[in-house]
């Protein structure tokens, strides 16, 4: 490879984007702040050798590069099995065959099943290996001619393929994320109870993350007094020994009243509180404490998460307060049965005040509890001996 000087700041700033913020690193998910992993495959130790300088200094987006090294095809196929993380591979075409290189590259996109790592050919014979019928032919992102790769050319490369990989990279992801969303909404819909389901929830958020995250739900509801006030539904991780509001933290409390009065979602790391409304006017909020602030792609899913679940909770609501009611209807009708087989006509008043406010509900009719009292009342006098 051709050594040159140093590109200038000038000749690429147009490559990179805007540096990070200071101090951003350290509150950075640490996958994005690991360096960017580069393999270089060759059978000539001073191509590595001169590569590796070139590259030394060279970091995009705060990230240097780790470069690593293969010298033949066969130990390359070995390394992108044992790191398939690697962003960009360095690869040329003739090592122990003429054509290593070439079946190598098929073998990390056919065998290997890796379709992210950008793959630049390199080679010292073009003739050897037509760059047009290479192209065509294999799975390869670029082609070089080790003669034309100047200092200034290796670094256009790398930036471009990074960037390249970063993109692919936050796809993938975005993909895998809307997989678990549906599998997750799919599965909600099985559960039998609000607890189980919030509990289903916060599982299945930490698994869209990919992380392990603490969470707590909290659902805003009517107290006995009448008065809207948050319960606690289900908590994880450090939280988990929640159980009530009155042991909720001050700042997750006040993140949580926050939610609920502006009638939105917050993303302040270290409490991101998703609000949720239902199409039957119920509201809860999740509230996700991960370990690192959320990526922009990593909010538009939680958001579309808690889109897709909002019919299973109000099915749920409305399925636990029809077994409420019908609970409440058989304790009714046992309580009536007892009085009249106890003869207890004083009893048979309040058995039927408790039993027809469910009957009406579920009939839609009206009913006189004093008429029936007293024609249960006759009819229990007429059937005594």
């Amino acid at each position: 490879m051709s050594q040159v000087n140093e590109p200038n700041a000038a000749d690429e700033m147009w490559l990179l984007d805007e540096p990070p913020e200071a101090g951003a690193a350290s509150k950075s998910n640490p996958l994005d702040a690991a360096p960017w992993r580069v393999l270089i495959v060759d059978d000539e130790p001073d191509v590595h050798a001169s590569t590796k300088l070139a590259l030394m200094s060279v970091s995009y987006k705060g990230r240097k590069l780790q470069v690593l090294s293969a010298y033949s095809a066969l130990e390359g196929v070995m390394t992108m099995r044992r790191e398939p993380d690697i962003a960009l591979i360095l690869l040329d075409v003739m090592m122990e065959t003429d054509d290593a290189g070439l079946r190598m590259a098929r073998q990390v996109r056919e065998d290997l099943g890796n379709h992210l790592s950008r793959i630049v050919l390199r080679t010292g014979q073009p003739g050897q290996a037509p760059e047009s019928d290479v192209i065509v032919q294999y799975d390869i992102n670029d082609y070089k001619c080790k003669t034309d790769m100047s200092q200034q050319k290796l670094f256009t490369t790398v930036i471009a393929s990074l960037r390249t990989y970063e993109s692919l990279v936050m796809i993938e992801r975005n993909r895998r994320g809307l997989e678990r969303i549906l599998d997750a909404s799919s599965d909600l819909y099985h559960v039998r109870s609000l607890r189980e389901f919030a509990s289903g929830v916060l599982n299945q958020i930490s698994a869209i993350l990919d992380v392990g995250a603490d969470g707590v739900i909290c659902l805003r509801q009517t107290g006995v007094h009448g008065e809207i006030a948050p319960v606690v539904m289900a908590a994880t991780g450090s939280y988990a020994g929640i159980n009530q509001m009155s042991q909720v933290p001050a700042p997750i409390a006040a993140a949580t009243a926050r939610a609920f009065v502006d009638h939105k979602s917050h993303f302040e790391h270290p409490l991101d509180v998703l609000f949720v409304a239902t199409p039957e006017g119920h509201e809860f909020v999740i509230l996700v404490s991960a370990p690192w602030p959320l990526v922009d792609a990593q909010r538009s899913l939680l958001e579309l998460f808690c889109s897709k679940i909002t019919w299973a909770f109000d099915n749920l609501h409305n399925f636990e307060k029809q077994q409420q009611a019908q609970a409440e209807f058989t304790r009714a009708v046992a309580a009536l049965f007892d009085a009249l087989q106890a003869g207890q006509k004083s009893a048979l008043g309040d058995a039927l005040a408790t039993l027809l406010p469910s009957l009406s509900a579920q009939s839609g009719r009206s009913y006189d509890a004093d008429g029936l009292a007293r024609g249960l009342q006759l009819a229990m006098g007429a059937l005594r001996p």
